[in-house]
């Protein structure tokens, strides 16, 4: 029954994504308006609008006036001539308002509508009319007609931006500051001349499928966009969060999933949404689903339900076999470790665990301590002059550490050493498992003067490798040392202790890390970051310089 499940969903949905499929519903979306509708604002659902990304300057710095074989000769447009051989001449002519160039000795040629590709050859057919041996020609539109096309409706900046008749709408809406995404809409976006309606743009066919229709722009065309339409919430197990824009009363959640693309795994969806002014959820499976009718504001929520599925883990280092496990919800490490084959070299004993969801609540720690740090660093009132200069200057201090510290990438790494029963630990999809090699070095890392791996000898002390290290560098903190082992255990000795032979407590593979000393005045801001410099040390295995 699961499997039929999964192959019903699969060939529905492979049937949905197809190019023709998704052509034929945004042509269904676009026939489905209704003119005269009231912008509607989108909900703070703290997910994005689909193609708000989309007018970021990188159209606008880029406008096109170059050779393009498609283009259409128009008004206004230059085009260089040359003539030789047994009559000369050399000149740029304008397009005039009949379409026509004039040739000495030729007369009126009408060039307009011809394709750029095709200009030379036409005007040397006309050319071998009059003359019909020993001359030649050489024609070449110099430039696309520089012309000034007004933008407006529910954009930025609305006004007039001079450009090229070659350039895409794309360039114009980007010159305008973009679609407002609270109020504007991407899938209606018209292009006027002289009041009547030339071209209808839907801007999502262009974000999912690079579909935009030839268009040459005249002086006094405008670009119009229209009022933001309803739109559909879409998240979870979706390849692309976003709030989709759709035209009509309501949709379904086959035609928003053409756009924002579903998680290959995803099979059950929670919908959310008011009707007849009374909200209602449902959590059904996704093939059922994909036909439920979506009103404005409608949220949804893409599930990989874990009843009927599989997970998978990836398994990298010293073991033999496939990089990519799957095995069925409900896993265990132990189980996960009975199919392993371990090479010769592997170090069994300080097996990694990484997880995604570890590696997230680490961040957010972090972040937190992060915030909490700059409050503390920015709204502390200082008593003295004195007090306001050296605060000014400890708060451009911590704040270039906070910097620093955002992008601390953590690994998420379950601790699996001292622990009997973490064998029965379930395993989550997208673990992942680090056999380590057997290792005779340690790494000495930090605020050292030379970074560097050295031969472990269980006869040296902190101290010796400390010096093999090149010393303490002048901002180290001389007073702790953080020892990260390899099994992802962590201990902190203190300096009394450096000179001692640790025993166990070092263990070839280790890293010694010489954390930054803090060179604050203000007690709870060193408390503080000193914390946070610990937390980056032992969740990234990088020292942060301070």
């Amino acid at each position: 029954m699961k499997q039929t499940l999964k192959q019903g969903m699969g060939i529905l949905l492979l049937a949905l994504m197809g190019s023709a499929g998704f052509t034929a519903t945004a042509q269904t979306l676009e026939t489905q308006q209704l003119e005269g509708e009231a912008a509607q604002m989108p909900v703070d659902t703290g997910v994005p609008v689909f193609g708000a990304s989309l007018f970021r300057g990188a159209f606008k710095d880029q406008p096109f006036a170059g050779f393009n074989p498609s283009y259409r000769i128009t008004v206004g447009d230059q085009i260089n001539l040359q003539l030789w051989g047994a009559y000369s001449f050399s000149a740029t002519l304008p397009v005039d308002p009949q379409g026509n160039i004039f040739i000495p000795e030729v007369g009126p040629v009408h060039v307009a509508g011809v394709e750029n590709g095709e200009l030379n050859a036409f005007v040397l057919r006309h050319v071998k009319r009059v003359f019909k041996n020993n001359v030649r020609a050489y024609a070449n539109l110099e430039a696309s007609q520089p012309v000034k096309v007004f933008v407006t409706g529910f954009v930025k900046n609305p006004g007039l931006y001079n450009g090229y008749s070659s350039d895409s709408i794309l360039y114009y809406l980007d010159s305008a500051g973009g679609i407002d995404r609270k109020s504007g809409s991407f899938i209606d976006v018209k292009v006027q001349r002289n009041g009547r309606l030339i071209e209808k743009i839907n801007l999502y066919n262009f974000l999912v499928a690079g579909a935009m229709p030839p268009l040459q722009l005249r002086n006094g065309d405008a670009i119009v966009v229209g009022p933001r339409n309803g739109a559909v919430t879409i998240e979870g197990a979706v390849q692309q969060p976003a709030q989709i824009e759709f035209i009509g009363p309501s949709t379904h959640l086959a035609e928003m999933l053409m756009v924002a693309k579903p998680d290959p795994q995803a099979n059950f969806a929670r919908i959310t949404q008011v009707i007849d002014d009374q909200q209602q959820a449902t959590y059904v499976p996704l093939e059922e689903a994909l036909s439920t009718p979506l009103y404005p504001g409608a949220r949804v929520e893409l599930i990989r339900d874990n009843e009927i599925q599989s997970i998978s883990v990836k398994v990298s280092g010293e073991a033999d076999g496939p990089a990519t496990y799957v095995l069925p919800y409900g896993a265990t490490l132990d189980e996960l470790l009975a199919q392993l084959q371990f090479k010769a070299n592997a170090d069994r004993d300080s097996i990694q665990l990484y997880r995604e969801s570890v590696a997230e609540k680490q961040r957010v720690a972090l972040e937190r301590s992060l915030d909490a740090l700059q409050m503390e660093v920015l709204t502390r009132q200082p008593n003295t002059d004195l007090e306001k200069t050296a605060q000014k200057d400890n708060a451009a201090m911590i704040q270039s550490f906070i910097k620093q510290a955002r992008k601390a990438q953590p690994r998420g790494q379950v601790v699996l050493a001292n622990t009997p029963n973490a064998g029965t630990m379930l395993l989550e999809d997208g673990d992942e498992l680090v056999v380590p090699v057997k290792t005779s070095t340690i790494s000495v890392v930090g605020e050292v003067v030379f970074p560097t791996s050295l031969v472990y000898n269980d006869r040296r002390t902190l101290e010796d490798y400390i010096e093999l290290a090149g010393g303490f560098a002048n901002n180290a903190n001389q007073d702790e040392l953080v020892i990260l082992h390899l099994d992802g255990t962590i201990s902190r000795i203190e300096d009394s202790k450096f000179d001692n032979r640790l025993g166990d407590a070092l263990r070839p593979g280790d890293e010694i890390m010489v954390m930054p000393k803090i060179n604050s005045s203000e007690l709870q801001v060193t408390k503080d970051v000193t914390e946070i410099l610990y937390r980056i040390a032992v969740g990234t295995a990088a020292v942060l310089s301070f």
